[in-house]
């Protein structure tokens, strides 16, 4: 994501340009929370498993059942934080075809068509849901609903960064400019 703004640039997005930061911000923070702590967890609860099973050699049983519940949650995270950082995977081939509004056009068809999709799935997904509720994890008692609503969920987080990328190509100067991955921010 390009940091750099003109004075121009800032005075021209006022309130929509600071509600998409802000948006956008919470997104990412909201989805490290996410990934950090499904990575703990996993890792210590299968540590705590693999001490106990060496001492004692029988199982606690739940640590085998929270991959399922937060492998999921994991991924997703990571998806929709790739979305944000503009790290999915693009074909900028036809980009050097378009000018500046045909990109510009371009883009934002995609995003209509990104957010429209991804909050379908996200609709279709509380069906999933519903039906996920009846299967219950024997140890702890937990329902795979839990593991399924982090689909939902990153569907509704790739759906919002659609709209805030819609917000951003409509205020930028340079419609390839938004969400381009910068290789020096990841050092």
């Amino acid at each position: 994501m390009n940091t750099t703004h003109s004075p121009n640039t800032v005075a021209r997005n006022g309130i929509a340009g600071s509600v998409v930061k802000w948006v956008d911000a919470s997104i990412v923070v909201t989805g490290s929370v996410i990934a950090i702590s499904a990575l703990v967890i996993m890792f210590l609860s299968l540590m705590a498993e693999v001490i106990v099973r060496y001492l004692t050699n029988q199982g606690m049983g739940w640590p085998t059942e929270l991959p399922n519940l937060l492998f999921p949650w994991l991924v997703m995270s990571g998806v929709v934080m790739a979305a944000q950082r503009g790290q999915h995977i693009a074909v900028a081939a036809i980009n050097n075809l378009l000018g500046r509004t045909g990109n510009r056009i371009l883009m934002l068809a995609l995003q209509v068509l990104v957010a429209a999709t991804f909050f379908y799935l996200a609709w279709v997904g509380l069906d999933v849901i519903e039906i996920t509720g009846t299967e219950i994890y024997p140890v702890t008692g937990v329902t795979a609903r839990w593991a399924y609503l982090a689909l939902i969920v990153g569907f509704v987080g790739l759906g919002v960064t659609a709209l805030t990328t819609f917000v951003r190509l409509l205020l930028a100067d340079d419609p390839l400019s938004v969400r381009t991955h910068h290789v020096e921010e990841d050092v």
